[in-house]
């Protein structure tokens, strides 16, 4: 009797070896398998997220520069892909405000808000008549670091007041624009007008032959003067003399600029 208990225990105590080995290797076996799960899960949706992130910031970039003309659309996205900034001009005459918060440097705080890095931004003014510009080093100056896009005020209400004529206004800005792509041939010039002033009988005719001149040699033109008043009112976003606008036009100068480089 005592033999037959001695067998029943030793095989009782390798039923429990034999049971509990299979339940850790069962518990262990799915570890394993969770593990591995998690792991295969991480691998394949960490570089999905980074893949997104990336498509969201080009296709932002591409929205907001929507309305820009398309080769200087394309050389934004090269530069973009290659690392590098897309270098912008703004320049004219001292209707940029460059010194005392104009809409040029207001301007190019909005583009840097909005494009960040990817751009370069800088401000070149001169009290000059297109003319002088171009044929001195001042042209040579501005471009030196051979911009991606000019946006340029060429002098137009300073010609008006010196003699300079639309001829040569026009002959002016073909020879800056020759400088340009001398420099960087994958540039692009972008025209715009000075602020319209009050009482001005040839100078509103000189701004209508720089647009026409423009959509003849395939410039952008930027005609912000479809946005100031067309009345009295005018005086309350000019200064006393008008030579430059004062806060006021600077703000609505400024805002029709941004809404054609940033699209929203």
């Amino acid at each position: 009797m005592k033999h037959f208990l001695l067998v029943i225990l030793a095989l009782a105590c390798g039923a429990v070896l034999i049971l509990g080995n299979l339940y850790w290797q069962d518990r262990t076996g799915q570890t394993k398998e969770n593990t591995k799960v998690e792991s295969k899960s991480m691998s394949t949706e960490a570089p999905k997220d980074i893949e997104k992130k990336e498509d969201q910031k080009e296709e932002k970039e591409k929205d907001i520069s929507t309305n820009w003309p398309d080769n200087a659309k394309d050389l934004y996205k090269k530069r973009v892909e290659d690392e590098e900034a897309f270098k912008i001009s703004i320049i004219g005459s001292p209707a940029l405000g460059a010194s005392e918060g104009g809409w040029a440097p207001q301007l190019k705080e909005t583009l840097l808000s909005a494009y960040g890095d990817s751009v370069q931004v800088k401000i070149d003014e001169w009290n000059t008549t297109s003319v002088e510009f171009v044929n001195s080093s001042d042209a040579d100056d501005a471009l030196k670091e051979a911009p991606d896009l000019v946006l340029w005020e060429p002098f137009t209400l300073v010609d008006n007041s010196n003699g300079v004529g639309p001829i040569q206004n026009h002959e002016s800005i073909l020879i800056f624009d020759r400088k340009l792509h001398e420099a960087n041939e994958e540039a692009t010039l972008i025209l715009q007008p000075p602020h319209p002033i009050e009482n001005a009988t040839y100078y509103p005719l000189n701004v209508d032959e720089l647009k026409a001149f423009a959509q003849e040699e395939g410039f952008t033109y930027l005609d912000h003067w479809s946005e100031w008043p067309k009345d009295d009112s005018l005086s309350e976003y000019l200064i006393d003399s008008q030579d430059t606008p004062n806060a006021k036009g600077y703000t609505l100068w400024k805002n029709y600029l941004a809404d054609y480089f940033i699209e929203d």
